[in-house]
């Protein structure tokens, strides 16, 4: 009999704001992450936006020694896995080291980082570099950093898979639970924005704005013309039941199942795309032993891109019937951005605080109605609506489509 698996702790740096009840009050009160870019010089380029985390104070959740040693994305990822443990009242003395892992996914990691170490070695001595500046430039620095600050020492997982890293992340220590890996794992993602990013987005045609039409984030919106970039780190904690109950955690919700499904980039049609993206969620449907009469609510992957908008639609409808009003439709990239390789966790806290309260975020800037999208998108305000069953869509732009099904507890 397979282990079931809960959540029993939330963290979440974003640029909503930072903690699960600040970000959870700014979804409901329809609020945007999304303003001009801070951190980088963008006068150049035509693109201004962006998703910043703004108001991070990381020294509260890691102390300020050596803090100025750690980039950006280390910072976001240590600060949520502490909110995280604490959230889920877990022992930090290291009683648990052996029983609990972390998977985190990032779809670049510290690439800016990587990218301007290795700039300094081509222009300097590398002898004369301070060591120093090599200590947190690997994907996987973040990680390893989290996993010895907290004793973590059952296993330490990066899950690179692009835009669907953190659900990846999060569907692999599912399943690492549910086979007796560990009784306890920190799951999710995290990301930064830097400018190497933006060049590699703006030269794929991925940008808002790129065609000189306004900048926002409009899932399924017929005015869609691209993604506003984003930065963040959403994590989980997810437990093993039995331990879960014997320690008296608070339990959110019950992950239930998991799918993926690759379709092999632009070189296929739409419509091997659109099978491919049904198939990732008829999967999770299927580990979960769930109907598609049980779901009531879709997080969409949706984040405003022309195509991969109508692909992830014709999917959704493809497999549950056009106007069907038994589930409604979420998207929270319309207020946060595309922080592609940990929106997939984001939309999971979200969909678990909607479990939770009976309350779901309506989408934000959209104004006018595709045609060719028949769901029932939540607008103008949330919904209440109870919530037994529901489905995390995330999808990635080189083909990966990932897919988690979460339920409440007890269901």
């Amino acid at each position: 009999m397979k282990k079931r698996v809960v959540i029993t702790g939330l963290g979440v740096v974003s640029p909503l704001g930072c903690g699960i009840e600040t970000f959870w009050n700014n979804l409901l009160e329809g609020k945007s992450g999304i303003a001009p870019l801070s951190s980088l010089d963008l006068s150049p380029y035509k693109c201004k936006l962006g998703g910043e985390v703004r108001d991070l104070k990381p020294e509260i959740y890691l102390g300020s020694k050596g803090l100025k040693y750690l980039n950006k994305g280390t910072r976001f990822l240590g600060s949520a896995a502490k909110m995280a443990i604490d959230d889920g009242k877990l022992p930090t003395d290291g009683s648990l080291s052996e029983q609990m892992g972390i998977v985190i996914g990032s779809s670049l990691g510290n690439f800016s980082e990587t990218t301007d170490y290795f700039y300094e070695i081509i222009r300097n001595n590398p002898s004369e570099l301070s060591p120093m500046l090599s200590y947190d430039v690997a994907l996987n620095s973040s990680i390893n950093y989290v996993s010895v600050i907290f004793k973590i020492r059952g296993l330490a997982r990066t899950i690179s898979a692009g835009f669907t890293s953190s659900t990846d992340a999060i569907g692999d220590a599912y399943k690492m639970i549910q086979r007796d890996m560990a009784k306890v794992i920190i799951a999710g993602g995290v990301e930064q924005i830097s400018i190497d990013l933006y060049l590699i987005f703006s030269i794929r045609g991925l940008l808002s704005g790129l065609d000189g039409t306004k900048e926002a984030s409009l899932p399924f919106d017929r005015e869609r013309n691209g993604f506003v970039m984003a930065e963040g780190s959403c994590v989980v904690i997810l437990e093993e039941l039995q331990h879960a109950l014997d320690r008296g955690a608070h339990i959110y919700a019950e992950i239930k199942g998991f799918g993926t499904a690759f379709a092999g980039g632009k070189k296929y049609s739409e419509e091997i795309r659109v099978r491919r993206a049904e198939r990732s969620m008829h999967e999770a449907m299927e580990d979960a032993g769930v109907k598609r009469g049980d779901v009531n609510l879709i997080s969409a992957n949706a984040n405003g891109c022309k195509v991969q908008d109508a692909v992830e639609a014709k999917a959704i409808q493809s497999l549950f019937g056009t106007n069907n009003n038994t589930f409604s439709v979420s998207a929270i990239k319309s207020n946060l951005g595309e922080a592609y390789g940990t929106s997939g966790a984001a939309q999971l806290i979200s969909t678990v605080m909607s479990i939770n309260t009976g309350l779901i975020p309506h989408i934000i800037n959209h104004n006018s109605t595709d045609p060719e999208i028949s769901l029932s998108l939540i607008l103008e305000k949330p919904l209440k609506k109870e919530i037994n069953y529901a489905i995390i869509n995330n999808r990635d732009y080189d083909g990966n489509n990932s897919c988690l099904v979460v339920s409440k507890f007890g269901e």
